[in-house]
């Protein structure tokens, strides 16, 4: 006799860029299903920002068997940080490389906020060349050496809003698998 047990789905776990929210086009393009935002206010602390997460990912670890990350700009940095953390696979859109950078004046030891590129899980980045706010230059020097498991792909064109709701679906199937 042959067990038809429904596995439970994949959960999609989205971190927002810094002043953005759950309301996003990077994520409400995306179709997955179930997939989940909380809206954070980095401004407000760069180690409750890092608390909360820690939490809603403590909580969702503990429903779901499978979790992909996604994160944009300063949520890229987020996602790429928890999946290294906890061996995820991830989709990282336009990722900020270097919060220090972006929050220099809003969180304490920012000289310890690296941007690990060694996750043996399928990771998936996104960049467009003509991103007015990420530093192209800086993430092709961080992501020249990355695992067979990472796929790094450069747009020509585009902006740090990312203009290619498409590809963001067709990582997201693959990474979802």
């Amino acid at each position: 006799m042959i067990s038809l047990i429904k596995q439970q789905p994949t959960l999609l776990l989205f971190f927002h860029g810094l002043d953005s929210s759950c309301e996003t086009n990077k994520f409400t393009c995306i179709e997955h299903t179930p997939k989940y935002c909380l809206t954070v206010n980095y401004r407000q602390g760069f180690q409750l920002a890092l608390d909360t997460y820690e939490d809603l990912l403590q909580q969702k670890m503990a429903e779901y068997p499978q979790i992909v990350l996604v994160g944009h700009s300063l949520g890229g940095w987020f996602a790429n940080h928890f999946a290294h953390k906890y061996g995820l696979k991830s989709l990282l859109i336009a990722p900020c490389i270097n919060p220090n950078v972006v929050l220099f004046n809003r969180a304490a030891n920012l000289d310890d906020l690296p941007f690990p590129h060694h996750n043996s899980q399928m990771t998936k980045v996104m960049i467009e060349v003509n991103d007015e706010i990420l530093a192209v230059a800086t993430a092709r020097q961080t992501l020249i050496k990355v695992p067979e498991s990472w796929e790094v792909e450069y747009f020509e064109g585009g902006h740090h809003r990312i203009a290619r709701e498409d590809k963001i679906k067709d990582y997201i199937d693959e990474l979802t698998k």
